[in-house]
């Protein structure tokens, strides 16, 4: 029997910004370090910036494929200053590590339509949770977006990356949750949108899976997820068929 659902938060209960159109995460952050840079008497080209933020980008990339160790915005901005060439004071690490939160671009995202209204529901019958990963981004920052969107009361549990060490899909992510919930393995729903760290690692922990996938309807016929939607509100009526599974 079903006790406990978890979501993934990215792009599964709330958009990423940049997903809408605008401009990405990546060109955001360079053109921010690029401002940030000249402020201090430092010139770059948005060439070399945005160079040097997939050079930080690329390390986080790498931890996926390896350790699943989380590296947060320290190193990234370290990354950065050496991808560069340039030495940062602590205290302008910090001013940058803030700029790069993008706490107003943040605070203007909502999430997806019918989402609320699917937590309320769901949070009647089971115990919620989140497991998600993040960078520069930190999970006090999207507990307090989630608590203005008045969301966070339906969670039991959340789980960030950069609270807890760890990148999905580690196995540890998805047990602290669980834990969390006071729920088993196998009585539990994971929902995400990725295949590789949503999918790949609730299964390897036990749990039934939910794979959100908005632009390709047709990856039913080859994910390993026990169940495929489109539409995050389509969750009410899978998970009541996994319980009888």
């Amino acid at each position: 029997m079903i006790k406990a659902v978890t979501f993934d938060f990215w792009d599964t209960l709330y958009p990423a910004f940049g997903s809408d159109g605008g401009k990405t995460p990546a060109e955001l952050r360079a053109v921010t370090l690029q401002e940030f840079l000249k402020q201090i008497g430092k010139e770059f080209s948005i060439e070399q910036t945005r160079a040097a933020y997939e050079h930080a980008e690329a390390r986080l990339f790498e931890h996926w494929r390896t350790d699943l160790r989380y590296c947060g915005p320290d190193q990234a901005i370290e990354d950065m200053a050496v991808h560069l060439g340039v030495r940062l004071s602590s205290t302008e690490k910090k001013q940058l590590i803030e700029r790069f939160r993008f706490t107003s671009e943040v605070n203007r995202i909502i999430p997806f339509d019918g989402g609320a209204e699917l937590l309320a529901r769901l949070s009647a019958e089971y115990r919620l949770g989140i497991v998600s990963d993040t960078w520069l981004s930190p999970g006090v920052m999207l507990r307090e977006l989630m608590e203005r969107d008045g969301v966070l009361r339906f969670f039991s549990a959340t789980v960030f990356s950069d609270e807890t060490g760890f990148l999905k899909p580690h196995v540890r992510q998805f047990r602290l949750a669980i834990e969390a919930l006071g729920a088993r393995p196998e009585d539990a729903v994971h929902v995400g949108d990725s295949e590789k760290r949503d999918v790949a690692g609730a299964k390897q922990f036990g749990m039934k899976t939910v794979l959100l996938a908005r632009d390709d309807p047709e990856v039913e016929q080859s994910t390993a997820a026990d169940a495929v939607i489109t539409n995050i509100t389509q969750l009410a009526g899978v998970v009541p068929r996994l319980v009888k599974s």
